[in-house]
């Protein structure tokens, strides 16, 4: 097997960007990658750092929508007519933090 990337993965390690080798001993690739290693290669983090960045933003976008939903009753209590009650003020700033979170 030729080897040119070597990725970290939780068990083991993704070969060429579409092989997953598992750190098993019983696995016949795994002294391939070993091999690889010891010919002084370092395997890639399982995550670059803008990958970090954009799951956190992810999760970051996930939680601020999930906030807007959670709260739109308010924005729709102030549209009825009928009710007449504002938006408190603490929920408006919360709601203006959500939606500057989201990317």
């Amino acid at each position: 097997m030729t080897i040119l990337t070597v990725k970290l993965q939780n068990s083991g390690w993704l070969v060429n960007g579409n092989m997953s080798v598992p750190n098993d001993p019983d696995n016949r690739h795994r002294a391939d990658v070993l091999a690889w290693i010891a010919e002084g290669n370092t395997p890639a983090p399982e995550f670059t750092d803008a990958e970090i960045a954009a799951n956190a933003q992810q999760v970051i976008n996930s939680e601020a929508l999930a906030y807007l939903a959670e709260t739109g009753w308010y924005v729709e209590r102030l549209n009825d007519p009928s009710s007449g009650k504002a938006i408190p003020q603490d929920i408006l700033d919360a709601r203006a933090a959500a939606r500057a979170a989201i990317v």
